[in-house]
């Protein structure tokens, strides 16, 4: 598929039907534990929907087994969105989250297949596959913030390559009330699109006058964008009295601010890495987190070789930012990201066909692994 007429509608009819196969094997599996709905919620998934159906705490928690805990960690564009499904529909929440998971990830994997089509000329199809099959597309299924996130960044990027300002900067805004590093990743971008235009090289020169446009588009794009966290930041001064209560909570889950490579490092000496790990009931593995964040080095590496600097860039900014309180949940930060998909689409790309199916069986194969595992509760998937 191209960039003809038409193409596109293809492309996402192509998307919706190799997705409902997939949702159809969570369903069957599910129908061994309490079902799908019910089953797909764990973890964060909790603290989302109480805050979709009770709003953010006004105080922090002090029941036995709470820590001092609080909800402000969690951003609010998608449990906003999902008040706004339940208000709608009258379905329960985990209803809601999986309904608008599932209905915006086949969206989100032609938006990714478009855009690693004009980035790197890289089939589509094969994008859409991989963004089904993917191990850690687990987390685009369940009543997570991943879909939210992945669809609005790269509906951003589609939209900045496309010089439509005005829509980017509102898919910014809404991009940085949905994760903290959403601000951060934002601000990446700005920067890239600057980089791109020349803006380092010639600030003085007979392209003054285009480089100056190209900042102005850059900080009407930050200035909008930062609405999103900003409004967060007020609603949490005015509530709760510290507008960084959603940095200054992480404590209460042991994440202190730290050195990235140090924790990896730290994680990579730990002697834990053994089967019982992957099991429910059992500890996570910081050597198998750190081992991913490896992985996930080795895919920024190949793809500033290859020119994807930008893809490459978030990343790297989304794996340091991850790790530099602990290692917990970095692998679902690092590889349930758009961004990686675009990495991994097209080292797929350079592939034989027939190694590009036996990539695909073998992540198929580990996905339905990963959902046996989180219908259990295993921990090294939270």
């Amino acid at each position: 598929m191209n960039d003809e007429p038409g193409s596109f509608w293809r492309l996402l009819l192509f998307s919706y039907a190799t997705n409902v196969v997939v949702l159809a094997v969570y369903i069957l599996i599910a129908h061994a534990f309490d079902g799908f709905v019910y089953s797909a919620c764990r973890w964060d998934c909790g603290w989302y929907l109480g805050i979709a159906s009770q709003g953010y705490d006004t105080a922090l928690r002090s029941g036995p087994t709470d820590n001092g805990q609080a909800n402000w960690a969690f951003f609010p564009a998608f449990p906003l969105l999902l008040h706004a499904i339940e208000a709608l529909t009258g379905w329960p929440g985990q209803r809601c989250g999986v309904l608008l998971n599932n209905a915006l990830l086949p969206l989100m994997a032609a938006l990714i297949a478009r855009y690693a089509w004009r980035r790197a000329a890289v089939d589509q199809c094969l994008t859409v596959l991989i963004a089904a099959m993917f191990p850690y597309s687990l987390y685009f299924r369940v009543p997570y913030t991943e879909t939210l996130y992945g669809t609005l960044l790269i509906g951003l990027l589609l939209l900045l390559r496309a010089n439509r300002l005005g829509w980017a900067a509102v898919c910014a805004a809404c991009f940085t009330a949905t994760r903290p590093t959403g601000a951060p990743i934002l601000a990446l971008i700005g920067i890239a699109k600057c980089w791109q235009q020349g803006v380092p090289f010639f600030p003085l020169s007979k392209h003054a006058r285009r480089s100056m446009a190209t900042i102005g588009r850059c900080v009407v794009l930050g200035a909008a964008g930062g609405i999103g966290l900003l409004a967060y930041m007020t609603y949490l001064h005015v509530h709760v009295g510290d507008a960084w209560a959603f940095k200054h909570i992480e404590a209460a889950w042991g994440r202190h601010g730290g050195n990235p490579v140090g924790n990896i490092l730290q994680g990579l000496r730990a002697n834990d890495l053994t089967i019982r790990a992957f099991l429910p009931g059992r500890e996570m593995s910081q050597r198998y987190l750190a081992l991913c964040c490896i992985a996930g080095c080795v895919l920024v590496a190949w793809g500033i070789l290859t020119r994807l600097w930008l893809e490459a860039g978030i990343v790297l900014t989304t794996m340091l930012l991850a790790t530099s309180t602990c290692l917990w949940s970095s692998a679902r930060y690092l590889f349930a990201n758009p961004a990686m998909l675009v990495l991994v689409a097209a080292a797929a790309q350079r592939l034989s066909a027939q190694w590009r199916a036996v990539f695909l069986c073998f992540c198929a194969m580990i996905q339905v692994l990963f959902v046996v595992l989180w219908y259990q509760g295993a921990r090294f998937l939270m």
